[in-house]
């Protein structure tokens, strides 16, 4: 019955059934794909966390996101009070598209609130991604936040089952470009450079290093468009520019 019903498809479809059976079954799985990131990306919103030590512009990144603005001029927010802010689904414009996002929870970077407002958030969103922000300024308190974050990832199975990607996003850029360089910035911090890229390998989410400078709009838009497209379900191809 099997050879009859290969034969039928392939006298129609002038294909054999095997193939025939493949070809349906990766445009099955293609359309599960596209309605699963659909409803992440236009319904749900995709879940995310800001993470980074205090005044690294954690509370700014989520402002420009939800104004779909390139610069924030002047914005000086208040410190961030402990158990963090409520931020709500919204609409971004991110790149040509608009997507929902869901940060859930504006925290601050105080060290006290590491063991509580940040393991809560961690643990509450199960975020597909992790955007990790430090400056140019004291490196050793930046460093201890990251390592920190990385043994909660490590730590916490459950809560990084949904990590797609970490996002270490250097920002303030205006301020350290006329004086030094990225590389030279970041080789500050290669023990924890290594650590985190040897962690997404090994845990299998993408990681990436990104300056940018919020306030004048500088570097935002393409560390935004590579990082969304990093935690949505299907990540579209993208181009050299």
């Amino acid at each position: 019955m099997a050879n009859l019903v290969e034969q039928v498809i392939s006298t129609v479809f002038g294909k054999s059934g095997s193939e025939f059976i493949n070809t349906m079954s990766r445009g099955i799985t293609q359309n599960v794909d596209r309605f699963y990131d659909f409803v992440y990306v236009k319904v749900f919103g995709l879940p995310f966390v800001v993470l980074g030590a205090r005044q690294t512009g954690k509370t700014t990144l989520i402002e420009w996101l939800r104004r779909n603005v390139h610069l924030l001029g002047e914005y000086q927010p208040s410190p961030t009070a402990p158990g963090g802010d409520s931020v709500g689904v919204f609409n971004a414009n991110v790149g040509d598209e608009f997507m929902r996002l869901k940060p859930t929870r504006d925290v601050g970077g105080e060290y006290e609130m590491w063991d509580t407002d940040w393991v809560d958030l961690f643990r509450e969103t199960r975020p597909r991604g992790v955007i990790f922000m430090i400056d140019h300024t004291d490196m050793l308190k930046h460093k201890d936040a990251l390592n920190f974050v990385m043994n909660l990832i490590e730590e916490d199975p459950d809560a990084r089952t949904n990590l797609r990607s970490f996002l270490l996003l250097v920002n303030k850029s205006d301020l350290w470009t006329p004086t030094t360089t990225l590389d030279k910035l970041m080789g500050g911090y290669s023990n924890e450079i290594k650590r985190l890229r040897n962690q997404s390998e090994r845990l299998g989410y993408k990681s990436l290093i990104q300056s940018c400078s919020i306030t004048n709009g500088v570097g935002v838009d393409d560390a935004m468009q590579t990082f969304f497209n990093q935690i949505r379900p299907q990540p579209k191809r993208t181009t050299a520019r």
